[in-house]
């Protein structure tokens, strides 16, 4: 009897880890992002190897909420949620630090966070800072 509430006990901890943040589960985009252009010039400062070349980015599209089409097994978005998103370009520089021009870039936002950058989750570390902010 004790073995198994052991193992009850040991499988709700478990589950309770596994639980993924409110805003990933729920279906709608949360609030317009008043400060996409701060959030997105400080995800390109802390996430691209030359933060200097995005300096002077342009929004090409404002945020504007769509649903997801398909479902994206690499970031955390699923197949008819809602997301805010927003088309940004800035000159770039290859690793060398030579100019090689514009680069368009998308970026999905939901409940005031960034979710995704070029159909890609942002990194870990960026993510925990995000949330700690």
């Amino acid at each position: 009897m004790k073995r198994y509430a052991i193992i009850i006990l040991c499988a709700l901890a478990v589950s309770a880890c596994a639980t993924p943040p409110a805003e990933t589960v729920k279906d709608d985009a949360g609030p317009y992002p008043e400060n996409y252009r701060e959030l997105i010039d400080w995800y390109l400062e802390e996430t691209l190897p030359r933060p200097e070349s995005t300096k002077k980015f342009e929004i090409i599209k404002a945020p504007e909420k769509i649903r997801t089409e398909t479902y994206y097994g690499f970031m955390p978005l699923y197949e008819g949620q809602q997301v805010w998103e927003v088309f940004v370009a800035f000159d770039t520089k290859n690793a060398r630090g030579r100019h090689i021009g514009k680069d368009m870039h998308v970026v999905w936002i939901r409940h005031g966070k960034i979710v995704a950058y070029d159909y890609a989750r942002p990194p870990n570390e960026f993510v925990v800072k995000q949330r700690l902010r």
